[in-house]
């Protein structure tokens, strides 16, 4: 019953602070935050988690969120036109956004949880979103799946909406840390951690790091 409780919260002040529109980013990535701690078993408390992060990245989360939001809702403008206009040149326009949105969404199901948990500047959480959901494809199906299923459910059943987004994301950080975990370490471990090679191999350690929770960016 904790963790449900948890979880009606976190939905909760998810809900509270997405209202403004565009502080959607920002609250999403608070809401993974807390939810990745809730799923490793480091968080004491959910509703400081969530303000931490909130505050943390509040500033990154708007200038990430904004451009995702806004270009998710362009391509899904542009299907729905194509859908409605008919068949031949506007059929293989349909096509080609839908796949462009499946891109996108695999883009944005990893992008919230990477800037909750690293430091990095939003375009190489993007890059690294976008790289990581192509190398973890059954998770990121997997995922995707949850996220219709937990739309419909809300689509039915609207009152749901004040627990079933928290379970979305609670569901999805605890795939994103299974996939992860090597990279996080727990939150007693001051370890830095170094962006993951495209290649598969750790980078040398000249690069650029990024840290966890305990480090000197505290996320």
């Amino acid at each position: 019953m904790g963790n449900i409780f948890d979880i009606f919260i976190l939905n909760t002040l998810w809900l509270i602070c997405c209202i403004p529109v565009f502080t959607i980013g920002p609250s999403t990535t608070a809401c993974y935050y807390a939810a990745i701690n809730l799923a490793r078993g480091e968080s004491s408390s959910v509703s400081r988690d969530f303000f931490r992060s909130f505050k943390q990245n509040f500033k990154q989360g708007v200038f990430l969120g904004i451009p995702l939001l806004l270009l998710g809702l362009f391509l899904v403008t542009d299907i729905r036109m194509c859908y409605r206009s008919g068949t031949g040149i506007y059929s293989f326009f349909m096509v080609f956004f839908a796949v462009i949105f499946l891109f996108w969404m695999f883009t944005v199901l990893y992008a919230f949880p990477l800037l909750a948990k690293f430091d990095k500047k939003n375009k190489d959480i993007v890059i690294w979103a976008f790289v990581l959901s192509i190398k973890n494809l059954g998770r990121t199906l997997l995922m995707i799946v949850v996220l219709v299923f937990g739309l419909w459910v809300c689509h039915i059943l609207t009152g749901l909406i004040f627990i079933v987004p928290g379970l979305i994301i609670t569901c999805h950080s605890r795939l994103f840390a299974s996939a992860l975990k090597a990279y996080l370490p727990g939150a007693s471990n001051d370890e830095e951690l170094k962006p993951l090679s495209f290649e598969g191999e750790m980078p040398s350690s000249s690069t650029e790091q990024i840290v966890d929770e305990d480090t000197s960016s505290e996320k």
